[in-house]
């Protein structure tokens, strides 16, 4: 029950109230880990990393979307033991957007394994594999992408990207927020640039919607219906689509109004899309990984958040501790996105005519 109504208290944006009843429920029943892993939501959100991070290893037991699925390997998992003589596996868990925020760890990873005499591998996601080995595959010794557990490269002890926060002991003034952290293809941006050359006006990218299976996407999603009605009178923006498989959408939205460009059928993968960001002049997007990869490039990025948003927006301020160049557009109440959108076409607006 005590856990129950601190999620129904954070729900209802009650924070203080509902780390309280959360925190009563892990110590009512401390072996409960669905406790403690949404304690760690709560934590993190708040900006408490001392504790946010212990607890959000308990992900793997007690997170509805985690439990039971942390693959086995065959090897101890590092908890900061000497890696002399020996090979860390460094591994991706959950989504993109995951991916996308913690690699930056990885030459902060990669520092510590090589003084400490050790060998750093690193299997990653498919879809990202010209991004991230042209970006950071260099500061490991092995680079891998996908393939079962079998597949693996051989280690001695392993370690989830997801982790590493905890490991390097991270609070806001520690996060590595150098951007850019992640290099598109100077090839491929330059050549979306030479296509876009003739257009003069601001060239902003949208996304209007996450993951349709993602259990808070309903509240996440502002519809491209609301960039319609907001944007259409905008003169000197040309806009540009960056939701794949929207077709029928952006054709409506044309219909409707709006100038909106979309060259999405070209992206097959995350560095096609890195490549695409880099020549437009501004990305606004719903919390997505889109967010997480214009953050990452140093794109300037607005994000539009709901009132109670995933934990890496924190709480109550408009700049984001892990994405220097991005703005953050949030919800005043619940379902409340009028107030975002004035705000947002205000400043749109006003960027647009200081380009003029």
């Amino acid at each position: 029950m005590l856990g129950n109504h601190g999620q129904t208290l954070r729900e209802a944006q009650q924070w203080e109230n509902a780390e309280r009843f959360t925190l009563a429920a892990h110590r009512a029943a401390p072996d409960t880990p669905s406790h403690l892993s949404n304690l760690s939501m709560i934590h993190l959100l708040r900006g408490n990393y001392a504790d946010g991070w212990r607890e959000h290893e308990a992900r793997w037991d007690g997170s509805k979307e985690l439990a039971g699925k942390r693959p086995v390997l065959e090897g101890p998992a590092w908890r900061g033991e000497s890696l002399a003589g020996k090979t860390l596996l460094l591994w991706g868990e959950q989504g993109m957007g995951d991916l996308l925020q913690f690699c930056r760890y990885v030459p902060l990873l990669a520092e510590r394994v090589h003084r400490e005499g050790g060998r750093l591998a690193w299997n990653s996601f498919p879809q990202m594999g010209a991004l991230l080995g042209r970006s950071l595959a260099q500061h490991a010794d092995e680079f891998t992408l996908g393939g079962g557990v079998e597949q693996l490269p051989k280690f001695d002890y392993e370690v989830s990207l997801l982790s590493l926060p905890l490991l390097f002991d991270t609070r806001e003034e520690t996060i590595p927020s150098t951007v850019p952290y992640l290099q598109a293809d100077p090839l491929a941006v330059d050549a979306w640039r030479h296509r876009l050359v003739g257009e003069k006006r601001l060239k902003v990218g949208l996304v209007w919607t996450g993951s349709h299976g993602h259990q808070r996407n309903p509240y996440r999603r502002v519809g491209l219906e609301r960039y319609v009605d907001a944007f259409r009178e905008l003169d000197n923006v040309a806009f540009y689509s960056l939701q794949p498989g929207a077709a029928a959408e952006v054709a409506a939205a044309r219909t409707a109004g709006l100038d909106i460009a979309d060259h999405t059928a070209e992206f097959k993968t995350f560095d096609d899309t890195a490549a695409y960001l880099g020549a437009l002049d501004l990305v606004v997007t719903v919390c997505t990984s889109v967010a997480h990869l214009s953050g990452a490039i140093g794109q300037r990025t607005w994000v539009l958040l709901d009132v109670n948003p995933h934990w890496v927006w924190l709480l109550d301020r408009t700049d984001s501790p892990w994405y220097p160049s991005a703005s953050l557009y949030r919800q005043p109440q619940f379902a409340q996105w009028e107030p975002v959108f004035d705000k947002l076409t205000r400043d749109l607006a006003a960027l647009a005519d200081s380009r003029t």
